[in-house]
């Protein structure tokens, strides 16, 4: 801000005219209380201190004549001079400046989270391929491991009892450990008969894991060409003409995106796997794929009949086809890089973290608690299908949800749902929904899908089937 100048009033002495003026320097002239300016290009003068002279006196430095009854007040304002304008100028610039570069790194530090992240899963998921990859039969078993002992099976005793059957060995299953174990029935009858009952349950598991599979399999190839066939019904003849821009066109469709996947999880072949354990549990896993898993327990508490056992298998088959797995673990990354993001946010330096980390915790559950209970919404409604284009009675079968619910109900563990006043508010953090629900809903399904449904299909998989059976034993 450049200095201001002078200018002298006109008084009742007499006035000043402004050539006067023209050769004073840049002061400021004050009369008593009333500031007089001119700006002329004069220097401004050195003093730092106020100057006072009267009328009587000759301004000769000045040039100026005698002034009767004229006071001045020559002030400089230092604030004012054109050096101390440019150097606050330059101080703000500075400081905008600095404030900006702050806001950036701070917003890049906080965006460098989740790229940490997904950086340190993905050096995870190399090496967990390069390991697979050197020694696959070791990391194999280490899999196998980790699957059991997440079941309850962790003995060494209890893991040689795990019995597994490969694709179509459920032919010979039963005669070989009749003729294999001729003695050992002789001298331990208990044992042999505990054995026997063991090897039946693998028996139906592996007979009907692979009638469901089968079907499956097919569901599958067909859900895909149709999804596909109505895609390309769509699409301008000149991506149909090019097989690269047809191929990139299909993969950016999310439908066609989850049959093709789910075609590939589903192909090839499976095995079975029983697991001697308390726990009552049945499941596909994908870290170990085309293998059935069920325990023991599933069969002694709730698996009566095969048809029962179908939709079990079968609704765990539809999680796989419908990629319900894949699809949690990337809501729970999702959620734990987002925790992690806000925790850097905290203020207090790590003070509210342990409370906001429980509260964000809960957060987590309840809304991963949602999409399960729809996911398992999903899988029922797709594994009563599979039941029955299987050839089981689908009515029959649900009734094993009902068991389920009343030993939910006898063992204090049923759903937060059914639970009166603020219990029903849990309900919120369930995995599932409630047994009872799921029967109902199942008992109705079953009206409209059923193996009386797929006639034809049904005659021609009992067919193959009996073929099979031809050279093996018949005993299930």
């Amino acid at each position: 801000m450049a200095l201001v100048g002078m200018r002298f009033a006109s008084l009742s002495a007499g006035r000043l005219t402004s050539s006067t003026t023209a050769n004073f320097p840049k002061v400021c002239v004050r009369y008593r209380s009333t500031h007089i300016t001119h700006s002329p290009s004069l220097p401004s003068p050195r003093s730092r201190y106020l100057v006072l002279y009267r009328g009587s006196q000759t301004l000769n430095h000045l040039g100026l004549p005698r002034a009767n009854n004229l006071q001045f007040q020559l002030c400089k304002l230092a604030s004012f001079s054109t050096s101390a304008s440019k150097a606050t100028a330059i101080s703000n610039a500075k400081a905008a400046q600095s404030r900006k570069w702050r806001i950036i790194a701070r917003v890049a530090f906080y965006l460098r989270i989740p790229f940490l992240v997904l950086s340190v899963y993905g050096i995870g998921y190399q090496q967990g391929i390069m390991d697979y990859s050197r020694e696959p039969a070791e990391m194999e078993s280490n899999l196998m491991d980790t699957v059991l002992s997440g079941v309850g099976c962790t003995s060494a005793e209890e893991r040689e009892k795990v019995l597994v059957a490969r694709e179509g060995e459920w032919r010979t299953l039963l005669a070989k450990f009749r003729a294999e174990h001729p003695l050992h029935r002789a001298q331990d009858e208990e044992g042999y008969n505990e054995e026997y009952r063991r090897m039946v349950m693998m028996h139906n598991a592996s007979i009907v894991g692979e009638k469901v599979v089968r079907v499956a399999q097919a569901y599958v190839r067909k859900k895909l060409t149709e999804t596909v066939k109505e895609a390309t019904e769509q699409m301008p003849p000149e991506i149909l003409e090019d097989e690269k821009k047809l191929y990139q066109a299909l993969l950016s469709i999310e439908e066609v995106q989850l049959w093709t996947r789910a075609r590939a999880a589903m192909d090839g072949s499976w095995q079975y796997v029983l697991i001697p354990t308390p726990i009552p549990n049945a499941f596909v896993s994908e870290i170990l794929p085309h293998r059935i898993f069920i325990t023991t327990s599933m069969f002694e508490r709730f698996i009566e009949s095969q048809d029962e056992l179908a939709l079990v298998l079968g609704h765990e088959i539809s999680h796989l086809i419908l990629g319900h797995s894949s699809n949690q673990n990337v809501l729970e990354a999702s959620f734990r890089t987002l925790e992690i993001l806000l925790l850097s946010l905290d203020p207090t330096e790590g003070i509210l973290s342990l409370a906001f980390m429980s509260f964000l915790a809960s957060v987590r559950h309840a809304i991963g608690a949602v999409y399960s209970r729809e996911n398992e919404r999903q899988a029922d409604e797709l594994g009563i299908k599979l039941t029955a284009q299987a050839c089981y009675d689908t009515r029959a079968a649900s009734h094993v949800f009902h068991k389920m619910h009343r030993d939910n109900v006898e063992s204090g563990k049923a759903s937060s749902s059914s639970r009166a006043g603020w219990g029903g508010l849990l309900s919120f953090f369930d995995t599932h929904p409630p047994s009872d629900e799921r029967f109902q809903t199942l008992l109705a399904e079953s009206m409209h899908e059923n193996k009386d449904k797929y006639d034809e299909s049904c005659a021609s998989l009992q067919k193959l089937f009996l073929e099979a059976l031809k050279p093996g034993d018949s005993d299930r």
